[in-house]
Order: structure tokens, then sequence, then C-alpha cells
């Protein structure tokens, strides 16, 4: 591909006659190049020039309570204000639940940053119609809903769209967006089955911070995981009753995210920016090293975002950033995209910390049972600082402070050991700054045993009493009298080749995927592998008859399998080198493996192919006894998902008592909209047997094991539009 230039020459030709003896000619000398104005607009219609400030905030603290969330749940008709609020602890701190039983209907609010999703899951996340969907209607009914409940934000810092009137239809700019939520259905041999049909649309209203106030920079949009309004129906059509609403205001409503509730700024100060070019170009150049055989590659110009964290996690400070989306690589004719790559825009050394691991070095090995000594090094920002030190296994290390910048020690023991067919396999170890202002910074490093333990042993039974690689018999489910010891699997690409260089890739990898394996293990269930970046193989996915090693050691011999990296349409970017570094989904043969979650982009892609020809059908062969596949039909953004959803799949209980347990589906389902983190999909299987995994909820290890949907009648699907 052509590569952007970083700065473009203009030459001012000026003629300029020299008067000499008659037997000399008169000439014209150039004048000296001058630089055009560095500078670029983003994709989201911003100027930005390198030296520009742009401002940063921080959260002002405030205090959650249990009344103030039945207060907000009172702006729900089907929640209420009658019932009670649950509390538990979410990273260490309250979260309030309140659960109407009679309605199936739930209000959840965090006390770290304030924000709160309402949702009933049984009508929002079903896949069935509920009446006509008009995406005008749609977003019509959620500015209404939100003005009539005084839920839109109203301060100097934050704002969106005009909200005087809700009434879009005389031609003006409408600014929210809509997305259709839609299913189809084929029978075993891959005909049609359903046609795609439409069964609900999510409707996003834009936020901005108004950065007029501090710099020439009137707004910049909001955006994360925590920087969205996001409301989701059922039907707009109130000539039908509109069956069941969070609200009776508004027909369909089945779940509204509102994240960025009741915060509130406090202003920094002003920070020169980067050469964002310059920043695009380093973008691109990391993605040719770590595709160095790519055909071609686009990385497209940024946008320009405050990027604020998941509704879960306390974030004390607010920085612009730039936020590079659509990023395809194609190789060997295959598309690969890549999530979504946040760069902070702000200068280095203007503001947060600059943070290293000095030793050991990336990719050093240790002895397994000894102590490994650990160095990083903090400078730049604003101290004191507070840190933590953490591995891949999800254990703590060290917390503390450093009252100015300089080196910071810790001990890591008893770091995990863990083989991959052999060979020794990393584990990550972060170091992670924040500083006074709120600013947050990372780096990591891969550790590798010096001595790999002894190898698996693939006769190992699954636990349906079946040899792990052996393929499920027709028509065979599991006895209910037979327990399961449920198993699960990681694998991770925050680092692709080169590895080390630059620090993580991908650093929203690092929290998704050691999330998720703390928070399953906390659940009771049993990690076989936790593969990182180099071990991290395509071998691992592909089926042992096409020579694969799924079933020996690979996924093929876990329940859940849960991937957290870049993909494509059908398939898997590993950021491994062995072997191959693409997975495509039509090599997959899964008898033992049960779920399968893909935070990775178009993975599970519907869109914009021709019927028939959706790479998501690559997966058919996958149900040989699994259940349901999990991922995203669009580009999904570097976020910590993995934590969240597995909160979302664990029962909601009281005194022992189970109130509700989503389904896995409607966790999957409920963690994208409520983080904002792309368009998801799913597919799954019903079996001649009659098994129906689509309401499976995840078990606790020995429960009865699942029956499995083997052979296949017919595939189901499900996505959202972009």
């Amino acid at each position: 591909m052509v590569r952007r230039k970083l700065l473009r020459l203009v030459f001012l030709l000026l003629p300029l006659t020299l008067l000499v003896s008659l037997t000399f000619l008169a000439a014209a000398q150039p004048a000296p190049a001058v630089l055009a104005p560095a500078g670029m607009m983003t994709s989201n219609g911003i100027w930005l020039q390198p030296g520009m400030l742009l401002p940063v905030y921080k959260f002002l603290p405030q205090t959650i309570t249990g009344d103030g969330s039945v207060a907000v749940a009172s702006l729900f008709s089907s929640v209420g204000r009658e019932i009670a609020p649950l509390e538990d602890v979410v990273n260490g701190r309250p979260r309030f639940t309140i659960v109407n039983t009679q309605t199936n209907s739930i209000l959840e609010r965090y006390g770290a940053t304030g924000g709160f999703n309402a949702f009933n899951p049984a009508e929002a996340f079903n896949e069935e119609s509920r009446g006509s969907i008009d995406p005008a209607q749609a977003q019509y009914q959620a500015c209404l809903f939100l003005l009539l409940n005084q839920l839109f934000p109203d301060n100097n810092d934050i704002g969106t769209p005009n909200v005087q009137f809700c009434d879009y239809s005389f031609g003006q700019f409408n600014p929210y967006r809509v997305s259709l939520i839609k299913t189809a259905a084929a029978d075993s041999t891959g005909r049609a089955l359903q046609q795609e049909t439409v069964i609900g649309a999510v409707v996003q209203v834009p936020m901005f911070v108004k950065t007029g106030r501090y710099s020439q920079t009137p707004t910049v949009p909001l955006g994360g995981a925590g920087g969205h309004i996001s409301l989701l129906f059922k039907t707009t059509d109130v000539t039908e009753g509109g069956g069941f609403s969070l609200d009776d205001a508004v027909p369909g409503l089945g779940a509204v995210a509102m994240p960025f509730f009741s915060r509130s700024l406090e202003f920094v100060g002003n920070f020169p920016t980067r050469d964002p070019e310059a920043v695009r170009q380093q973008v691109e150049q990391a993605v040719w090293d770590a595709y160095p055989d790519a055909d071609a590659i686009n990385v497209p110009v940024p946008a320009l975002v405050y990027d604020a964290p998941d509704i879960s996690q306390t974030q004390a400070g607010l920085e612009p950033m730039l936020e590079f989306e659509d990023i395809e690589v194609e190789v060997d004719g295959e598309v690969i995209v890549l999530r979504t790559i946040m760069v902070p825009a702000l200068q280095p050394g203007s503001y947060g910390p600059d943070v290293a691991i000095t030793s050991p070095a990336d990719g050093s090995t240790f002895t397994p049972g000894t102590a490994v000594a650990l160095t990083g090094s903090i400078t730049g920002g604003q101290a004191p600082y507070t840190y933590t030190w953490s591995s891949g296994d999800g254990s703590l290390l060290v917390t503390g402070t450093l009252p100015a910048a300089g080196n910071v020690n810790a001990t890591a023991t008893d770091l995990e050991v863990l083989s991959h067919a052999g060979f020794p396999a990393g584990i990550v170890v972060q170091l992670e700054v924040e500083d006074a202002n709120g600013a947050v910074r990372q780096a990591a490093i891969m550790l590798y045993p010096s001595v790999a333990p002894s190898a698996f042993l693939p006769a190992l039974l699954n636990n349906t009493g079946l040899a792990a690689n052996a393929p499920a018999p027709a028509g065979a489910s599991a006895p209910e009298a037979i327990t399961a010891v449920y198993r699960f699997g990681v694998h991770a690409g925050s680092d692709y080749p080169p590895y080390g260089p630059g620090g993580s890739d991908l650093p929203g990898v690092v929290p998704d995927a050691i999330g998720f394996r703390t928070k399953m293990i906390a659940f009771g269930w049993t990690s076989t592998y936790n593969w990182w970046n180099a071990n991290a193989w395509e071998k691992d996915w592909r089926d042992c008859s096409l020579g694969g090693i799924d079933c020996t050691s690979g996924v093929d011999r876990v329940d859940f399998a849960y991937y957290a990296g870049h993909g494509g349409p059908g398939g898997l970017s590993l950021p491994s080198n062995k072997d191959s570094t693409w997975f495509d989904g039509s090599n997959a043969r899964y008898s033992t493996m049960r779920w399968a979650g893909f935070a990775s982009c178009q993975t599970l892609r519907v869109q914009g192919y021709a019927a028939g020809s959706e790479p998501i059908r690559r997966w058919f062969g996958a149900f040989q006894g699994a259940h349901m596949l999990l991922g995203y039909n669009s580009d999904m953004a570097d976020v910590a998902f993995g934590p969240r959803f597995v909160d979302n799949m664990r029962p909601v209980t009281f005194l022992g008592i189970t109130l509700s347990q989503l389904s896995i589906r409607e966790a999957w389902l409920k963690t994208v909209f409520d983080m904002n983190a792309g368009k998801p999909a799913y597919i799954y299987a019903i079996g001649t047997n009659g098994v129906n995994p689509v309401n499976n909820k995840l078990p606790r290890s020995g429960d009865p094991a699942l029956p499995r949907p083997f052979p296949v009648s017919s595939y189901h699907w499900v996505w959202w539009t972009f």
C-alpha cells in the first residue's frame, strides 16, 4: 500500500531577476522550502495540530448509597421503588442491585462511578419479535424517555446533541446511531430455514466533553466503555400495545446503560498534543512489524475522544486519546481486523508518567520455585505515584506508593509454570502506575520457566466420560446423574511480534484475559491452560484430523475457551508465528468444548455478504457436540471485557438463594451493550436429539453435565448491525 507522508513540502518558486552585465543571462532561484503546518482532520471531524492544547480533567468523588439507587430505580415503572437493594462489592467498591422478581427487571448501580444499568434480560436479549421496529421511532422514543426522566447530562462539562426537542423528522441532522438486531437460521446442510429477521434495535446517544471553556476546540466526543448512553428496544409500535417495557412512558424498552450517570469533572490543566500523523505512522509501522508478510495494511485516520472506563472501574483522570478503528491487514487473501488501538493524544512528558520494567528483560527465563526480582522505572507525570505489580495468573504481587520519580521493586514468588505441548509457556508480569493527576500507564513483559512441567496426557477423560480427543457419538448426551468438573482455558494476544518493543500492542487484553480467568476460578472452574502471545498457537484451535492439536493440548479439552486478541471475518489472528498466524473457523471440530468466547473483531461476521456466504457459516463444522460460539459481527474495542462477562454470567443471590441468573448468551449481549464494546454476534446448534442450548447458564463444577446438541439439526445465529 502507499503510505501517507508525515509532512507535505510546499515549494514556492519566487523568480528573482538578477541584473548583471549584458554578457550574462537573468537567472531565477527558488526560495527555501516552507513546511505546511502539520496537522490532521481526525475521522470525527476535529482539526488536530502538534502542540495544540487540550484539557485534562479529574472525576470528582461522590457517595453512592442504596437509597440513592432506589431513587434511580423508581425511574423505571417495571423496577419500582418498593424493593430493598442488595449490596455486594465489585473491584473494591459497593454495587447496589435491585431485583423485581415479579417483572424480572433489574437495576444495578456501581459505587465506582455512580453509573447504572437497567434491564429485563428475558425481554431485551431474547430471539423473539415483540412487534415492528422503526429506526426513526426508536430514536424518537429514546430521546423522549431520557428527556421525560431528566436523564440527559446537564452541566458545564458534559453534553449531548440538542435535547430541547426529540422530533428529527423534518430534515434535521439526526445524531443518534441505531443498530438493528437480526436473527437467521439454517438446516444441517446450510440451507436457509429462516431469512434474516429484525427483532430489535439499539440506540446510542452521543456524548461529548465541552472543551471550549479551556481550548480552541469546542467539543470532543466522549467514548470508551463508560462514555455512552445506550437504549435497547424490542418494538417501537405503540398501536401494538408495545408488549413489555421497562417503563410505561415508551413501548418495548428492554435495557438502558448509563455508565456516566451522575459523574462530574474538575479541570486539571491544558496539555500539548502529539503530532497525529506521526502517531498514525508509528501505529502503521507497528502493524507492519507484526505482519511482515502482509499484502496490504490500512491504518485509517484516528478519531479524537476522551476515553471513559467501564462502569465498575474507578478512574481518577480523563484524558484525550487517539482511537484507531478499522485497521485492516490482508494476508494471503484473508482480511484481519485489529481490535481498536488507543494511543494517548498528549505529548509524552507533558502529561502522564513514563513507565518501564527495566529488569528482568522481556523474554527472560526464571527457575521454577525461585523468587524473581522485578525492577520498574517511573518518571514524568505528577508525583506521587500509586503502582501495582501483577502477574498473568491473576496474582497481585505488590502495591504501593512512590513519592517522587524513581524505581519500584517487587519480588515474584511461585510464578505460574506451564508447558505448551512440551514447550515452556510464558507468563505476563505487569506494572501499572497512576499519577497524582489520575493518568494511568502500564508496562508488561513475558517471563518463561527454564524447565517446562510434564507434558499433557491426551487420553485424559473429559467430563462426560469420553476421551478428550474422541468424537461425540451420534445422539449421545450425558446422563443427568453424571456431574461435571468444568474446565476452561484462555488464549490472549496482548503483544504481537516483534514481542517486547513498545510494550503491549493491546493493553486492554491484559485485564480482559486475566479478569476472565480469575473470575472463572473464583466461580469454581478449573483452569486447564493459559496461553499468551508467542504461546497462543493456531494449532490449538485446529482439529487433530486436520493437522491441529485441539484434542491433545489445545482447546477441545475444556468446556469454555476464551480468546482475546485480533480476528477477522470467520477466523482468529493469533499472536504466535508458529505454523500459522491465521485460524480459519472452517478447521474447527469441537466435541468436548461447549462454549467459546471470541473477544476479537468480526470473528462471527455476518453483515456485508451475500446470503449463504456469510463468514459466520465457516463455523458450522465446529458443532460436533459444541453448544454455542460468541463473538462480534463488527470491530471490537480494546476493553477489559472478560471480567464483566463472567460477572454477568454468575447468579444474583441473597442469603444463598438465587434470585436471577442470565443465560450465557444474555450475559454476552448485556456485557457488549453495557460496555459499548462493538456489535455482537453468536451462533448455536440444535441437535436432532432435541437439545437446544440457547438458554444454557454457566454451571458450577459439580452440577449435572449438560447434554450435547449432536448430531446437528439446525444452526441459529443473532447479530447486531453497524
